[in-house]
């Protein structure tokens, strides 16, 4: 009996880790192909979707997902209400409000990331896109709370108005609006869907090429620090395994 209570104390921190839930936001909203809400309303679809599922199943997490929007899902793990939201961009004042893979040693050069996106500007096709040349006439527009926003009215090329991806796109095919920025695949996929291909381009030239992650709330980090720590590095071989899928995707044009 004694021995079976000594079995059960050594075992217990797994037994527990493996029913642990990691939840999780994410915006369901103009992300396809990376993560989109599917028809059972608890389980997204998507590329990402497939990523995580990989990296939780070999250490018995359960992903419960939450949609909602971009700067909502951040709200929630800050204060704590869900554990984890994707995907985003490091910068320093992130730094400050979530955990990152790899803090200490620098999130930028780690390799346990979910996507190295590229953000291109959707521009008229009759009015092709120099990064070099630019000279802003109506500005570019970008989805709202997201870094490359931060970038461009850095730049002093933001647009005064906000677009989401779909109207953005449909005011840039009317000239209304110099360009808009989105990560590549995402533009690509809303540009087929609103049959805009004939009227707007993706330029070669890229405003930022930057690593998306899933960052957690940080108490919930120090609870379950090496369980996160070893779904980061799962996630490595997962990306691996999808880009060898859909190597198609990954090859990108000149920049």
């Amino acid at each position: 009996m004694k021995f079976c209570t000594v079995l059960l104390l050594l075992f217990w921190p797994c037994l527990s880790q493996a029913n642990t839930v990691f939840s999780v936001c994410y915006e369901g909203s103009g992300m396809a192909p990376f993560i989109s809400a599917g028809s059972d309303e608890s389980q997204p679809v998507g590329f990402l979707v497939q990523m995580l599922n990989a990296a939780a199943a070999p250490l018995g997490i359960t992903l419960h997902y939450q949609q909602a929007p971009w700067l909502r899902c951040q709200k929630m793990v800050q204060q704590n209400e869900l554990n984890a939201t994707l995907a985003m961009i490091w910068s320093a004042e992130r730094d400050l409000q979530y955990r990152f893979p790899d803090q200490q040693s620098g999130t930028q050069q780690s390799k346990r990331y979910l996507w190295q996106a590229e953000y291109p500007v959707f521009h008229a096709i009759t009015t092709p896109f120099v990064l070099a040349q630019y000279q802003p006439r109506f500005g570019i527009s970008a989805p709202l709370g997201y870094i490359v926003e931060d970038w461009l009215a850095q730049k002093g090329w933001l647009s005064p108005y906000k677009f989401t991806l779909d109207d953005g796109l449909k005011m840039v095919s009317d000239g209304k609006l110099d360009g808009y920025s989105a990560e590549r695949l995402i533009g690509s996929n809303h540009l087929q869907q609103l049959g805009l291909d004939d009227k707007v381009a993706i330029s070669d030239d890229n405003l930022l090429v930057e690593n998306w992650h899933i960052v957690f709330n940080q108490s919930f980090y120090t609870q379950n620090t090496q369980l996160v720590e070893q779904f980061w590095s799962n996630l490595i071989a997962a990306r691996q395994q999808l880009e060898a899928r859909h190597f198609d995707l990954y090859i990108k044009p000149p920049h």
